[in-house]
């Protein structure tokens, strides 16, 4: 079995992530940061189609205890409109270090 990662740090400004529009640092929390990264799962999966079939699971540790149930939310909620990019979301994981 092959497994894929990515690693994603959110929201924008945090460990190495960077945004080239001064006002998302003022727009963080917990809700933007949710939708900023599902935008950007759904723009990674139109660019790369053939991940698109694959299970998918979410994982963070410490504060991502807010950011992996959110993000989780939002993709199930979004998942309801099948007009758009489906994340074939099968699983959550939180480590609180």
């Amino acid at each position: 079995a092959v497994a894929n990662v990515i690693f994603l740090e959110s929201p924008a400004g945090v460990g190495f992530s960077y945004s080239n529009t001064s006002s998302d640092y003022i727009k963080s929390g917990d809700t933007k940061t949710a939708e900023d990264s599902y935008t950007f799962l759904v723009n990674w999966l139109e660019r790369f189609p053939q991940y698109k079939n694959r299970d998918f699971f979410i994982a963070g540790e410490s504060y991502a205890g807010h950011y992996v149930p959110q993000l989780a939310h939002t993709i199930l909620s979004k998942n309801k409109n099948k007009n758009q990019t489906v994340i074939n979301l099968k699983g959550i994981a939180v480590s609180t270090l």
